[in-house]
């Protein structure tokens, strides 16, 4: 599908799709099963909630060192020690 000769238009890019198509020259899209596509919604969402703590212990950890509480001489795991 790159290999299309001149300017490329949504047109020109249409229709070279549905020749390729009516050749049987592309294969179908990958669409998962439902159970598939939960679980990588739920792994996402996990992924963005680890984040999302990460950065709210990174900025309790400024704020405190704004305040002159240095917290990382004392432990090692600091967001261990703040969110347990």
């Amino acid at each position: 599908m790159q290999a299309v000769p001149g300017r490329k238009t949504d047109v020109k890019d249409a229709e070279w799709i549905a020749k390729l198509c009516r050749h049987g020259l592309l294969a179908p899209s990958y669409a998962p099963e439902r159970d598939q596509r939960e679980l990588r919604e739920l792994t996402r969402y996990r992924r963005s909630m680890i984040e999302e703590r990460a950065r709210k212990a990174q900025r309790i950890q400024k704020v405190l060192e704004g305040a002159n509480i240095n917290l990382g001489s004392v432990a090692s795991d600091v967001p261990g020690v703040m969110l347990s």
